[in-house]
């Protein structure tokens, strides 16, 4: 009898995890003919890889399986002859009875619920339509909704996979306090972002700037003017004619950069003669189109670049994680006293200081 107990127990134990596993998802697609095709897709790099799939039956559709641990996937389906992915719903699969659903009638977009991550990721989902539809709301608004709800869910999926789609919208030390209110695991995962962001407290307003020289990490290639000369930043903050200094980072390629142009040209034809330089670092990955912006734009002012893209070491001691991006340093002091100067606003700085 003891024996049979014992095997009795231990069936119940692997039928109790069967149950503490299995999870089921249940939708509904509208006019859908049967025998349509709805799949799971988790995604892998920038690729979809379709992971099971069911057949449409009187408009409906239920995925069964076990989910040892959550993992975030996709509802999707095909569409047209080339089978183009069309998203129906993002969720969590973990165990539990998950259903897909609209749960605003004004919004176009399913969502699932019915187990813990995907209710707690429907909640956020209001909140944020509500914010949207707001007129008044304020411009930050949506920033801080998703920061409350990283430190909320710091202990789990929704607040890592929030980080990762929105950290850069984040001060940096609203980005270290946030890594380190999640696990180890997460910690080591986000372990470069948080030393990026160590780094760029070194270089908020009110510290010395870091000298930009030909010098690269590694392998990386040497930082040269576009003629192939050294120049560095610190001989331009120490040049005599200089009163400011600011620091551009941009690339030809990249639109927003181009659209600075006009306002860094007003601010440089008003205020060089009085003490007003710019030193731009370029990230281009090919010499050619970095000159051609330079010539045709008519760049009158300073430049350098390791023409190898993201990847130079100017770029990590000033923690540039998006371009264009720009610091202002004062020559008197060498330190720098603003950051992220955008339009009109850099020629402001320089008749508040110039005058």
């Amino acid at each position: 009898m003891k024996k049979i107990f014992m095997f009795a127990m231990a069936a119940a134990t692997f039928v109790g995890c069967g149950n503490a596993t299995k999870f089921t998802i249940s939708g509904t697609l509208e006019e859908a003919e049967d025998g349509k095709l709805v799949y799971i897709a988790t995604e892998e790099g920038r690729e979809l890889n379709y992971i099971d799939s069911v057949a449409v039956a009187a408009n409906a559709y239920t995925f069964e399986g076990n989910a040892e641990a959550p993992y975030s996937a996709y509802i999707v389906t095909k569409e047209g002859d080339e089978a183009r992915p069309k998203m129906v719903a993002q969720l969590y699969i973990e165990p539990g009875n998950i259903e897909i659903k609209k749960i605003d009638p004004e919004h176009p977009s399913a969502n699932a619920v019915g187990t813990p991550l995907n209710d707690k990721k429907a909640e956020l989902f209001v909140k944020q339509w509500e914010l949207q539809k707001d007129e008044n709301a304020d411009d930050d608004a949506m920033s801080k909704l998703y920061y409350e709800n990283i430190l909320a869910n710091a202990d789990n999926m929704i607040g890592w996979d929030l980080f990762k789609q929105t950290y850069y919208y984040y001060e940096p030390q609203q980005v270290i306090d946030a890594i380190a209110a999640m696990p180890a695991a997460q910690q080591e995962e986000f372990k470069s972002i948080k030393e990026s962001s160590e780094q760029a407290l070194k270089v908020l307003p009110g510290n010395p700037y870091i000298d930009i020289t030909e010098v690269g990490e590694g392998e990386q290639p040497k930082t040269l003017t576009p003629d192939g000369k050294v120049l560095t930043l610190k001989s331009v903050v120490e040049n005599k004619a200089n009163k400011y200094v600011l620091i551009d980072f941009w690339a030809s390629w990249c639109g927003p950069c181009m659209r600075e142009v006009p306002h860094l040209k007003a601010a440089y034809d008003k205020y060089h003669k009085k003490g007003f330089e710019i030193y731009g670092v370029s990230f281009d990955r090919d010499r050619e189109p970095w000159l051609k912006a330079i010539d045709e734009k008519g760049l009158n002012w300073l430049h350098v670049s390791a023409v190898n893209y993201w990847d130079n070491k100017a770029r990590h001691d000033y923690a540039v994680n998006s371009i264009p991006a720009n610091f202002l340093v004062d020559c008197s002091t060498g330190k720098i006293i603003a950051t992220q100067l955008r339009g009109e606003e850099v020629e402001k700085k320089m008749e508040e200081l110039l005058k």
